[in-house]
């Protein structure tokens, strides 16, 4: 798939539908459809009519397991959809990604606060741990100096 063909899609698909595909990826790449509604929070009558769009589409297909009289579907995630989830992932990864160099100088000092990255920032002032007695703090701070 080019990025050519991710930008056609990405203009067609809604919210619900890179949602609905997005869930069945964490989920494994295929879920029960019964039980899909709950995890993606719809209620089946408003998806069933995205789920036939997104089939219709080659994103997804939707398989009937069981006995005839009460038999359910599974939906399975298809390549095509797989490729472009992934395009979606490298795209929104190079949105977020950050060039530190080209950053203010008072930007690159905040963001090489020893705080921004403490695995204790949510303890801390809260009982032993403060920025006063912060080793973390007061290497950073001897370095700066």
């Amino acid at each position: 798939m080019t990025a050519q063909d991710y930008n056609e899609e990405s203009e067609v698909l809604t919210e619900v539908e890179i949602q609905i595909l997005q869930g069945l990826e964490r989920l494994g790449g295929s879920y029960q459809q019964r039980n899909l509604w709950k995890y993606i929070g719809i209620d089946s009558k408003t998806g069933l009519p995205i789920l036939a769009r997104l089939e219709k589409r080659g994103l997804i297909v939707r398989e009937r397991v069981g006995g005839n009289k009460r038999g359910m579907y599974v939906i399975r995630l298809t390549e095509r959809a797989y490729k472009l989830l992934t395009k979606m992932h490298e795209e929104a990864v190079e949105a977020f990604t950050i060039n530190i160099d080209a950053l203010p100088e008072e930007y690159r000092l905040l963001l090489s606060l020893p705080c921004t990255y403490c695995p204790y920032s949510d303890k801390c002032g809260v009982g032993f741990i403060t920025p006063l007695n912060c080793e973390l703090m007061a290497k950073w701070s001897h370095k700066k100096i």
